[in-house]
């Protein structure tokens, strides 16, 4: 059983390893279909991003997973709310396409503050 917000490459490899050694091999892939809809979506906004902005509690297996994820696409810092963007503020002025993405348990005033404060830039 794999945690409903791992990576569904995670999964596969872990099949993979698994196939050879294994007598009987029964699967449940409970990954949310929400979560894999999200995480393909922000990999297509990364490739055409030079910054993204994941947004979210690092407390979040959704969310930290997301970021790992687009780390390997383009450059891409996780955040908690818009105060923890001061911490960028020198790549945030380097780039020239910035998008925002969210966990799915991000609420929506949060991604807006995080929004509003990089216009702002």
């Amino acid at each position: 059983v794999i945690q409903t917000t791992q990576k569904l490459e995670f999964l596969q490899d872990v099949i993979k390893y698994l196939i050879p050694i294994s007598g009987e091999l029964k699967l449940f892939n409970t990954i949310c279909k929400s979560t894999s809809k999200r995480q393909q979506e922000a990999k297509e906004l990364a490739k055409d991003s030079d910054l993204m902005v994941v947004v979210g509690s690092k407390q979040s297996a959704n969310t930290t997973h997301l970021a790992e994820i687009l780390q390997n696409i383009t450059s891409t810092i996780h955040i908690e709310t818009s105060a923890d963007l001061s911490r960028y503020k020198d790549l945030i002025k380097k780039s020239h396409n910035i998008s925002v993405t969210a966990g799915a348990s991000t609420p929506d005033n949060i991604i807006k503050d995080v929004i509003n404060e990089l216009e702002k830039y």
